[in-house]
C-alpha cells in the first residue's frame, strides 16, 4: 500500500492559508537505484505519484506539478517542479513508502524560486529500453562539474520535449518521444556514478535537514523569572 491519505494531514487553517497565496516554484532533481525493474513496479510508482498530485492539487489549490521521471534498467532520474509544500510531500512519500523500490536516493540539486518551468506541458514518466551497463564510470571532474553537466542535459531534454510533444495525450507521447531518442537523456552509467557518490546528500538526510525546526527552545529549558539587568551598561 502506498500509504497515501486522501485527507492529507494539514494543520487547522493551513489549507486556507496556503491556498490564499501564490506559492513559489521550486525544482528538485533526484537519482536513485531501481530495485525491481518490472513494469508492475513502474506502474506502482507512477500511480502513487499521480495520487499525491491529485490530493495536493485539491487541498493546496496549486498548479499541478511538472517534470519527468526516467526509468533506466537499474536506476531512476526524477526532475520535479512544484511548490515547496508539494515537493516535501513527494520526498516523504519516496522516503516512507517507495524506498524499497527506489533505494539509495540522492539529491542532485534543489533550486528555489525558479522563474519558469523546464517542462511546460506537465509531468510524465519515461521507460527506456533496458541495456547492460558498461564499465563503471570514472572521471577527474568534480562532483559539481558532473552535476552541472547532468542539469545541462536535462535542460536540453526539456527543450526538445516542449517543442516536439503536444499537450494532447502528453504522457504517452512524451514516453514514446524520449524512449525513441535515448541520446537526449544522461547515460545510465552517469546516474549510477552519482547514486554511489558519497558527496551527494541522501534523500533521508535532506528531508530531515529541511524539515527540522531551527533554534527550538523547550519550556523546561527556560528559568523564570528571567535574570535581566535593568540597563545594558550595568
Amino acid at each position: 500500500s502506498s500509504g497515501i491519505n486522501a485527507e492529507w494531514p494539514l494543520r487547522p487553517g493551513e489549507k486556507l492559508r496556503t491556498g490564499s497565496k501564490k506559492r513559489m516554484l521550486d525544482r528538485i532533481i533526484i537519482v536513485s537505484k531501481f530495485q525491481n525493474s518490472t513494469k508492475k513496479d513502474k506502474k506502482k510508482i507512477a500511480s502513487d505519484l499521480d495520487k499525491i498530485f491529485k490530493v495536493t492539487h485539491q487541498q493546496l489549490s496549486q498548479d499541478l506539478p511538472s517534470g519527468i521521471m526516467i526509468f533506466y534498467n537499474q536506476h531512476v532520474l526524477h526532475c520535479f517542479e512544484a511548490s515547496e509544500d508539494i515537493i516535501m510531500i513527494l520526498l516523504k512519500e519516496l522516503k516512507d513508502n517507495l524506498s524499497d523500490i527506489l533505494p539509495d536516493a540522492k539529491i542532485l540539486s534543489y533550486s528555489e524560486n525558479i522563474p519558469c518551468r523546464l517542462f511546460s506541458n506537465g509531468w510524465g514518466e519515461v521507460c527506456l529500453q533496458p541495456r547492460m551497463l558498461e564499465d563503471k564510470m570514472e572521471t577527474t571532474e568534480s562532483i559539481e562539474q558532473v552535476t552541472i553537466g547532468i542539469i545541462k542535459v536535462i535542460i536540453g531534454l526539456a527543450d526538445k520535449v516542449n517543442n516536439n510533444v503536444p499537450k494532447v495525450n502528453y504522457r504517452n507521447r512524451c514516453n514514446t518521444f524520449v524512449s525513441s531518442n535515448a541520446t537526449l537523456v544522461p547515460e545510465e552509467e552517469l546516474i549510477e556514478y552519482m547514486v554511489t557518490n558519497s558527496q551527494l546528500q541522501s534523500l533521508d538526510g535532506f528531508y530531515r535537514h529541511y524539515t527540522r525546526p531551527l533554534d527550538t527552545v523547550l519550556d523546561q529549558e527556560v528559568e523564570y523569572p528571567l535574570q535581566l539587568r535593568p540597563f545594558p551598561y550595568m
